[in-house]
């Protein structure tokens, strides 16, 4: 985490802040998400990590619109450690499959992300497969970690 944050720091982003082991980073800079992800990429690249790891970046608007629009209100409340917020690397991802699916999940799309109420447990769920299988690169975070990662940068906003 320390050799991610120095080559961001590095590459002229502004103070990058690692999120505990989540693989998030909060981080200032310029240009769109697109070409921020782009820039990540390239530094994760360069650190040793393969061309399959890649930046999902997402604004702070967009993670407070997405908390603000929670889907499933009981399970945010109740049981927010499983309750996922699913971010797609492909700006446009195929969602067409969530209307005709059966599982024991809840499924809804927000603003181009999934949120999935596991109900109970994410471990033995095999919905995070299918999901990649269907909608390509994904990467997850929970609702707790969700809500203070938009928190974080929010404040950041506002500084």
């Amino acid at each position: 985490m320390a050799d991610w944050r120095a080559a961001v720091a590095d590459a002229g982003f502004s103070n990058p802040e690692t999120y505990v082991a989540t693989g998030n980073m909060i981080v200032e800079g310029d240009g769109t998400a697109a070409a921020v992800a782009r820039r990540m990429d390239e530094i994760v690249q360069s650190l040793g990590l393969a061309p399959s790891n890649k930046a999902i970046v997402r604004t702070p608007g967009q993670l407070q619109r997405l908390i603000k629009a929670d889907p499933f209100p009981d399970a945010s409340t109740a049981r927010p450690s499983a309750l996922a917020a699913y971010f797609a690397a492909n700006p446009r991802p195929d969602f067409s499959w969530v209307a005709d699916y059966d599982g024991p999940e809840r499924i809804a799309v927000i603003s181009g992300h999934l949120v999935v109420d596991y109900h109970d447990k994410v471990t033995g769920s095999s919905l995070s497969s299918l999901i990649e299988r269907k909608s390509g690169t994904m990467t997850a975070r929970n609702w707790n970690t969700l809500r203070s990662l938009a928190e974080k940068a929010a404040h950041r906003g506002r500084a």
